[in-house]
């Protein structure tokens, strides 16, 4: 399990079913777990985790990291936006 998932059963106890984690780093980074690319572009990434979708916008975004269902992306972050399918 990860460090997010550790953490999240601690908090929430092990009842709780996460559909993804978000970790940010101030506005210049952040890491995603149980997400998969859709788009990757600079200035938007599109992921979907279950049963949702999740936006980031910012400016020159990269994906530092790349792995499994797990992604690392550096760059200015202006916004996220989850949207429930």
């Amino acid at each position: 399990m990860s460090f997010i998932g550790q953490t999240a059963d601690h908090i929430l106890g092990k009842t709780a079913e996460l559909k993804f984690q978000i970790v940010m780093f101030g506005r210049d980074a952040l890491y995603l777990e149980g997400v998969k690319p859709l788009k990757l572009d600079g200035d938007e990434m599109i992921f979907r985790a279950r049963a949702c979708m999740i936006t980031l916008s910012g400016e020159s975004m990269t994906v530092k990291e790349l792995a499994d269902d797990c992604v690392s992306v550096l760059g200015k972050i202006n916004g996220i936006a989850v949207k429930d399918l």
